[in-house]
């Protein structure tokens, strides 16, 4: 490109008008002004901007030289006035002979706009996605599971969207967001799932530098979700038969046996849907979970005491490969534990016994370990049976040198729990008699 340069000239509308004429292609012509030393037009082909060039102040400490003039862009004829562009120079001469180096800063502010642009929440989002996998777990050892990763980003998404701010910069969010967001949550409980996994991201961000504070700690504790009191409801014998009878009359058989066997069985629900039948042996009356289907990753052995044996055998009528409790339709782990409760409420008859109210699956873990300690099964045998890593019965010293599974004492829990609950379904509860405590 030939460049022609002219002047120094009074620069008036006149000579802008003038200078777009003369225009050529693979040209470009600078007019420099007279009465703002350092200030330029410069003409292209198809354009035209002012431009600012200075020198700053003071001597580079590595060369010991002066430093190189510097260029900042003003704008256009069509944003600034040729009595603009002199003024807004002026502005500049000032601040660089006060020391500073605008056409640095103007850079640095710009890089750092660009960096916001790049650093939105939805952008971040799904960097944070290939992470969390790598991640190790908050609590205890190893990697989260598929199952967490995917409700802690769902939680997070769904947090960004109720705050609109999938395209916002997370440098520009603030605590008034998060305040806002919590506001509009239907209840405490959805406002906690939002919460915490929103505040474990921004936990990431600021870790990564993209923030330099996580703006859910600026909120005062008082104004956080409360976290909810542990569960301490159960169900005695009486109800969990109530419910056993109420499963006959679901509507799916699967549906009945999945429920029967979380009746008979003290294991977590998601236990129960993953369950394999090379996880069984019938013959020994034992279940063996491998380590990656556990919440503790510890592999674990539950016995099989006959009640839950007569509902394995009922599945294993058919076919004993895959999935044990199947969707009826799909055929993967079953994940509409909602709609079986809501069926097994609409199920209940009054003839079945005593209805429970406000129950959870869980429940049914919390009935089997209340249940044998009134009946005198030590509290560190039901936690085995459940696969408790650490309660407290194996805290502190004991918890670490304390590594025996109890399993005779845990096979004769079960069969006490079966007989119990056979008893309740059975009518004959008072035909029971419960283990002595030294067992």
């Amino acid at each position: 490109m030939q460049i022609i340069s002219e002047g120094p000239i009074r620069i008036t509308k006149a000579t802008v008008d003038a200078a777009w004429r003369r225009r050529k292609p693979a040209t470009r012509l600078i007019l420099r002004d007279h009465e703002c030393r350092g200030l330029a037009l410069i003409v292209n082909p198809t354009t035209m901007t002012w431009s600012y060039s200075y020198r700053p102040r003071g001597n580079d400490p590595a060369t010991c030289s002066r430093w190189p003039n510097r260029a900042v862009t003003l704008g256009n004829p069509a944003t600034h006035s040729h009595e603009d562009a002199r003024t807004e120079a002026n502005r500049i001469k000032g601040q660089a002979a006060a020391g500073a180096d605008p056409a640095m800063e103007k850079k640095a502010r710009a890089a750092e706009e660009q960096r916001k642009r790049g650093a939105t929440l939805g952008r971040l989002l799904e960097e944070y996605g290939r992470a969390l996998p790598k991640r190790p777990k908050m609590r205890g050892t190893g990697a989260p599971s598929p199952d967490y990763i995917a409700e802690e980003l769902a939680q997070t998404r769904m947090a960004v969207k109720e705050m609109k701010a999938e395209n916002t910069p997370v440098t520009d969010l603030t605590e008034a967001n998060i305040r806002a967001l919590l506001a509009g949550a239907v209840g405490q409980t959805t406002a906690r799932k939002r919460f915490g996994p929103l505040s474990r991201f921004l936990d990431w961000c600021q870790d990564l530098g993209h923030i330099q504070v996580n703006p859910c700690t600026l909120l005062a504790r008082s104004r956080r979700p409360k976290t909810p009191q542990a569960r301490s409801h159960y169900l005695a014998p009486a109800q969990l038969a109530t419910l056993w009878h109420a499963a006959e009359r679901l509507r799916e058989p699967v549906w009945r046996d999945l429920v029967r066997f979380l009746i008979a069985v003290p294991c977590r629900r998601g236990e129960a849907t993953r369950l394999d039948w090379s996880h069984l042996d019938l013959t020994a009356a034992e279940w063996r979970q491998p380590d990656h289907m556990t919440k503790n990753g510890d592999p674990h052995r539950l016995h099989l005491h006959p009640l839950a044996l007569d509902v394995l055998n009922n599945r294993g009528k058919g076919s004993r490969s895959g999935l044990v409790f199947p969707a009826p339709r799909s055929g993967e782990e079953i994940d509409t534990f909602t709609r079986i409760k809501a069926a097994m409420a609409a199920a209940i008859q009054p003839e079945d016994g005593p209805a429970p109210t406000e129950w959870t699956w869980h429940d049914m873990r919390r009935s089997f370990a209340s249940a044998l300690g009134e009946a005198g099964i030590p509290e560190m045998v039901a936690d085995a049976v459940l696969n408790h890593r650490q309660a407290a019965t194996r805290g502190g010293v004991l918890g670490v040198y304390q590594r025996s599974s109890r399993w005779p004492e845990q096979m004769r829990a079960m069969e006490l729990w079966g007989r119990l609950l056979s008893a309740a379904i059975n009518g004959e509860t008072g035909n029971v008699v419960p283990l002595p405590r030294s067992a």
